[in-house]
């Protein structure tokens, strides 16, 4: 495709699960028509910003890319198509929940500074799971000797981890942090790499992969 082209992608959202369940691409030889549905907003897509429709947009943008983006499956949002999707695999950001419920991923681990509203809703989606004893959670804070100031110019008072596992699984959490711990010391390697894409449930084949073929898709010119 011309690199000139700008590609991006329109996902409908689970409630329940945080997910897409639904998703089209399309591309744009030039900005300025999605600039004339969303304003201003599409320096935030382009910058890498998750940007939700309402339905006056969604209909707008259709007549644009001329097909119907069906709105019945729940929220809609518009992404910039991401060098990501160019793995010949699936990779488990956002659908962490959706792939352990099914019993195909079978650790997740996630990380932000607290408080972070967005990071406790999508946690909040494991509750009911976790609940239910379906899935096993581990959370280990660490705070900062004093509040730091984030990018977004909220207060962090420190580092909070979330490590879920699926029943039968929980060692996979001591095995990260031991494998995070020894990155710390001795810095990222690709045997360290491939450890963690095992303990996230990534197949051999995927993982020589991405060991061998990802510089190769991220240098690529889009």
């Amino acid at each position: 495709m011309d690199a000139a082209c700008h590609r991006f992608v329109l996902q409908a959202i689970d409630a329940a699960l945080g997910c897409p369940i639904l998703e089209a691409q399309f591309s744009l030889e030039t900005i300025e028509p999605l600039v004339a549905v969303l304003g201003d907003d599409v320096r935030e897509v382009l910058e890498g910003t998750l940007r939700k429709l309402d339905a006056s947009e969604l209909e707008r943008l259709s007549a644009l890319i001329g097909f119907v983006f069906p709105c019945q499956y729940g929220e809609v949002r518009l992404v910039q198509w991401h060098k990501l999707r160019a793995v010949p695999y699936l990779i488990h950001t956002e659908f962490e929940l959706a792939l352990m419920l099914e019993g195909r991923k079978p650790f997740a681990a996630f990380g932000d500074a607290y408080p972070c509203d967005w990071f406790e809703a999508w946690m909040a989606l494991f509750d009911p799971f976790v609940n239910e004893g379906r899935l096993i959670r581990r959370v280990i804070d660490c705070p900062f000797a004093s509040p730091k100031c984030k990018p977004s110019s909220e207060m962090a008072e420190g580092m909070r981890q979330v490590y879920i596992a699926l029943p039968g699984e929980e060692w996979r959490i001591d095995a990260y942090i031991e494998m995070r711990t020894t990155v710390a010391v001795s810095g990222w390697t690709e045997a360290l790499e491939r450890r963690e894409g095992e303990l996230l449930g990534y197949t051999e084949w995927q993982r020589d992969w991405w060991a061998t073929q990802r510089r190769r898709v991220f240098t690529r010119r889009r």
